[in-house]
């Protein structure tokens, strides 16, 4: 189902629009200035109650459309130690050391977004996809919100290392860190009717009603944002150089 909310008289400016200008275009549409107009349940002037478009079921909808999403430049993929451990030799020979390694880290996913016209919804909507890397997201969120969802991750690694006598080793396990992100844009689209009720038939009626494509200059708008994944993957143990005790 699509991500929908009722417009509000509160949403016109943001179309550049307002009750006036609407009820001027039943005006100049019926050569008649009506008593009172409405959207949905809401009514303005001397309207009609309950509100004419909801008794008659004319609504009109703020409409989230499809996400598009484009992936921006990022940095190339850098090395990072996780967690490390040292085998040591206290002997006189060398020696075969057995020890285990754990490494311990987070994979982030943060997101904002905002609506660029200032038409907005407040219903919640979800956003997903697959970053370069393969990784997958799926957030829900709001117009306006920043928040970030972070998993902790784990792992552990035994392995046994040649130490000469008196030295040490260290084992460290080391992954490779990526930051990407991607931009996202989604339209919002106005669809749906304004109601008018005049002091005199017109036309044969008292009550008319008008597409929002119509009465309003501009019937659409976009949200924007941004979705940042920083993760941790392809985690191996490394064996580092020869040091000595003292």
């Amino acid at each position: 189902m699509p991500v929908q909310e009722a417009l509000s008289f509160n949403d016109l400016t943001y179309l550049d629009s307002s009750p006036s200008a609407v009820r001027a275009y039943f005006e100049t549409a019926y050569g008649k200035n009506p008593d009172g107009i409405s959207v949905n349940s809401e009514t303005y002037y001397n309207a009609v109650t309950p509100a004419i478009t909801a008794q008659y079921g004319h609504p009109c909808y703020k409409t989230l459309g499809p996400f598009n999403y484009v992936t921006n430049p990022s940095a190339p993929p850098t090395s990072a130690i996780v967690g490390s451990n040292y085998a040591i030799n206290n002997g006189d020979d060398a020696a075969q050391v057995s020890l285990t390694v754990e490494g311990a880290w987070s994979d982030a996913t943060s997101w904002s977004s905002e609506t660029t016209t200032g038409l907005t919804l407040s219903a919640e909507f979800t956003i997903e996809g697959v970053f370069k890397t393969g990784a997958s997201f799926s957030v829900s969120t709001t117009v306006g919100q920043s928040s970030t969802q972070s998993t902790s991750r784990s792992s552990s690694s035994t392995v046994t290392v040649t130490v000469p006598a008196h030295s040490k080793r260290r084992v460290s396990m080391v992954g490779t860190m990526s930051d990407e992100s991607m931009s996202f844009t989604a339209p919002i689209a106005v669809q749906g009717y304004f109601g008018a009720n005049f002091p005199d038939r017109v036309n044969g009626h008292y009550f008319w009603f008008a597409d929002a494509a119509s009465a309003l200059p501009k019937t659409s708008g976009t949200i924007q944002g941004t979705i940042r994944r920083t993760s941790v993957f392809n985690v191996q143990t490394d064996i580092g150089p020869v040091e000595s005790l003292s």
